[in-house]
């Protein structure tokens, strides 16, 4: 059974504005539960320019900075992101992952528009419902 991108995607995208605090990006994670934002235009809410993860505010604390007081673009990671189209098949997913070492990916439509979020969990738990299933095929 083939599965791809569009059967991980749980929930619309939970994003963050460009030009927000970091305390902003850092209340939005916590009351969603989830590591990782991606930062988008003022102008878009689908178009993607940034994200920001948990490891940024570490890098920033490292860096002598307070993440609470600086903004999402100076401290998450801005320009060229990995991506994956919404109809590729999982496979390809997870060899960008493994690739770059990254446990996120943002989800794009035909117009590089944002269309939702994957996980390295996402597929290690697709991995363990698989096998699950085989056993009982």
């Amino acid at each position: 059974m083939p599965m791809f991108v569009r059967d991980l995607i749980k929930r619309k995208p939970v994003t963050v504005r460009l030009g927000e605090s970091g305390r902003r990006a850092a209340e939005i994670m916590v009351r969603e539960n989830i590591g990782f934002l991606p930062i988008v235009s003022p102008e878009d809410d689908r178009r993607v320019v940034g994200v920001i993860s948990e490891r940024d505010y570490v890098k920033a604390i490292s860096r002598g900075l307070n993440p609470l007081e600086i903004r999402v673009e100076d401290m998450g990671t801005m320009g060229h992101l990995y991506s994956v189209h919404i109809d590729a098949h999982i496979s390809e997913a997870a060899k960008l992952m493994g690739k770059y070492g990254i446990r996120h990916l943002v989800v794009v439509d035909d117009e590089g528009l944002l269309v939702g979020v994957i996980s390295i969990r996402d597929l290690l738990n697709l991995e363990g419902l698989l096998s699950i299933m085989s056993e009982y095929s």
